[in-house]
């Protein structure tokens, strides 16, 4: 059985479920002296938002962040903001959404390992992932300083890229996480998936982003004598898998 982690495609626009849209701001000009990738990990503000009243408590009162689990217990209402093209993706207020055309894949391919609360009636639905794993010190690293009211750091940063470094005990057909969760700008969990469950998402088209396959010992060994010969970040062929609608070869 393979492993995989979900990634996404960048979004030009971004999308809020815990906020309401207050005013949609006018397009910035883009400095031509700043890479692209620049803007991915600084866009500048498209909208202006307001946290919804249901979700304030949760809010820590001094930095303000919060965690994405508590405010999925309490779920979620109109109005919704969502403006990406693809079937799934996170909200810029770190909700993992999923569409109609999406939940309706899990449900028929009876994939298992989350649970799922509409997002009001707008077709969207909040996934929260319930299968967790453990998982490795030292792979997401916290970057200080901790709030003295919540003790959440300014941010964390990492990525889960081999087998070894998460838990796994013969999971199939489902969706798992972490056991501990790390405040990210994007998520506070990193999502995986079983290779059935790629299947089950290419076959029927779903459009988004891409999987990245988990590295096994041997390839993570191999990677490490790639390095020694000057071939940094190797990887083998075929790791990345794209979720763009269209069907994955068969072998």
């Amino acid at each position: 059985m393979q492993y995989y982690s979900i990634d996404l495609i960048d979004h030009d626009k971004t999308s809020w479920a815990l906020h309401d849209v207050v005013k949609i701001l006018p397009s910035q000009p883009r400095d031509p002296g700043l890479a692209p990738i620049f803007y991915k990990f600084f866009p500048s503000a498209d909208v202006e938002i307001r946290m919804k009243p249901q979700y304030r408590h949760l809010c820590c009162k001094k930095c303000g962040r919060y965690d994405a689990e508590k405010m999925f217990k309490i779920g979620f209402d109109d109005p919704v903001t969502i403006r990406f093209k693809g079937d799934y993706g996170y909200t810029h207020d770190r909700i993992f959404v999923i569409n109609d055309k999406f939940l309706k894949v899990l449900k028929k391919s009876k994939i298992g390992g989350y649970e799922t609360k509409p997002l009001g009636r707008s077709g969207w639905h909040a996934l929260h992932v319930t299968a967790l794993v453990s998982s490795r010190d030292g792979v997401i690293k916290s970057r200080k300083p901790l709030c003295t009211e919540c003790g959440r750091p300014k941010e964390c940063f990492g990525l889960f890229q081999y087998i070894n470094e998460l838990g796994i005990t013969n999971q199939q057909n489902t969706f798992f996480t972490t056991k501990t969760s790390w405040p990210r700008h994007f998520s506070d969990r990193d999502i995986f998936i079983t290779e059935d469950v790629l299947q089950a998402l290419k076959a029927a088209g779903i459009n988004g982003g891409c999987c990245t396959r988990l590295l096994t010992d041997d390839e993570l060994k191999k990677q490490k004598e790639k390095a020694k010969q000057g071939v940094n970040f190797w990887k083998p062929p075929g790791t990345s898998v794209f979720l763009n609608g269209r069907a994955l070869k068969k072998k």
